[in-house]
């Protein structure tokens, strides 16, 4: 289970890209984010863990709020019983000590967006006078990896950029990051990137992560790590895919309510909002959410990509596609070659001890049975 808290529209940068609705000066009432989280306790099945995540805007224009909020959220865990992880996604610009230290004994994972090195980075995440903010995150990136056993970072890639990921990723290696996110801008244009044009990009960065391992250099990287982790599965599963107000919610800084952190920056006139934690969800809109979530695309069924795409995700559709239900031209494209240079890493790599650790969460007393299965899956 999912839960999305957007505690401000706010924010103290301008991104290019930015989603996440009107920037209004009003954080959420504390009373409405207590709803969400009694929200969030109620609609989780026993055992299953409750991932609440702390986003914006900017979530530490409201630090005060994260810090009370977390305390209910550890109570109610206390109460309930049922398991819970605290995430928060940041611009970093306003870390500090402090802050840090609360992050690290309350045990909140914390990913920090930073696109790569400043000439990419300062193209896209400006503060509202067109000043890059690559210096001041780079500053707080250090504060973070004095005071955190470990931290995310987040680059978001459009069409100006994604030729630069292998330089990214090079760049993330370098300063220490513990595990890596390279995600597409899901709202820009994306016309004219073909299958062969992306997939010698994603071969310079598999080549990369090969050669990290070769050396002895562990490397997390999403766009490789979770396709082999598919690889070693079989494939998603259904609990795997897109629980768009099922196991997924979002919810805007007044208490709205969406079926995925994604669309909160849409106006509550949306048929994506879903009603109102202060009031009622619509079960009217609710009910065409469920029935258009997943892929409704014949030529995706029989693809034989198709136990390792991810055409179904809801909200990558919508912002592409212009349905949840339907993808994108890119995205197949991208997934066709995300889904190729993971198998060349994996058939690289299937032998290499220090790649094998790195997975072996997935690799339980039956880890042998099933890497074989995978090898012979991936061949």
């Amino acid at each position: 289970m999912k839960v999305s808290l957007s505690l401000t529209h706010n924010c103290n940068l301008a991104c290019k890209y930015c989603y996440s609705g009107r920037k209004l000066n009003k954080e959420m009432p504390f009373e409405t984010a207590k709803k969400i989280v009694n929200f969030g306790f109620q609609k989780a099945p026993s055992g299953q863990t409750i991932d609440f995540s702390f986003f914006g805007g900017e979530p530490l224009l409201c630090f005060k709020l994260i810090q009370n909020l977390t305390r209910y959220i550890r109570e109610k865990e206390s109460e309930s019983g049922k398991p819970v992880r605290l995430s928060m996604t940041t611009n970093g610009t306003l870390l500090t000590e402090k802050k840090l230290v609360f992050l690290r004994e309350q045990d909140i994972d914390l990913c920090i967006s930073i696109d790569g090195p400043q000439h990419i980075h300062d193209l896209n995440r400006l503060y509202a006078d067109g000043c890059g903010s690559f210096a001041d995150v780079m500053e707080k990136l250090e504060l973070a990896k004095k005071n955190l056993n470990s931290f995310q970072v987040n680059a978001v890639y459009g069409p100006r950029t994604l030729r630069h990921l292998p330089e990214t990723l090079d760049f993330f290696c370098k300063i220490g990051a513990s595990s890596i996110h390279l995600n597409p801008d899901i709202s820009a244009t994306w016309q004219g990137w073909s299958y062969a044009k992306i997939v010698k990009v994603f071969e310079k960065v598999a080549r990369y992560y090969v050669q990290n391992y070769q050396r002895k250099n562990e490397l997390a990287l999403n766009i490789i790590d979770n396709k082999i982790v598919l690889f070693l599965k079989g494939g998603y599963d259904k609990a795997d895919k897109c629980g768009m107000g099922k196991t997924e919610w979002g919810f805007s800084p007044d208490g709205s309510i969406y079926p995925c952190e994604r669309f909160v920056g849409k106006e509550t006139t949306s048929p994506l909002c879903l009603g109102n934690i202060n009031g009622e969800i619509d079960n009217a809109r609710l009910g065409i959410v469920r029935e258009h979530t997943g892929n409704n695309d014949r030529k995706c069924h029989t693809c034989s990509y198709q136990r390792y795409c991810m055409n179904w995700c809801g909200c990558t559709n919508y912002f592409m596609a212009g349905k949840t239900d339907s993808t994108s031209q890119f995205l197949c494209n991208s997934e066709r070659a995300t889904i190729d240079v993971s198998k060349q890493v994996f058939l690289s790599l299937e032998e290499d001890p220090l790649f094998l650790e790195h997975f072996w969460n997935y690799l339980n007393e039956e880890h042998a049975k099933v890497l074989r299965k995978a090898r012979l899956d991936v061949r």
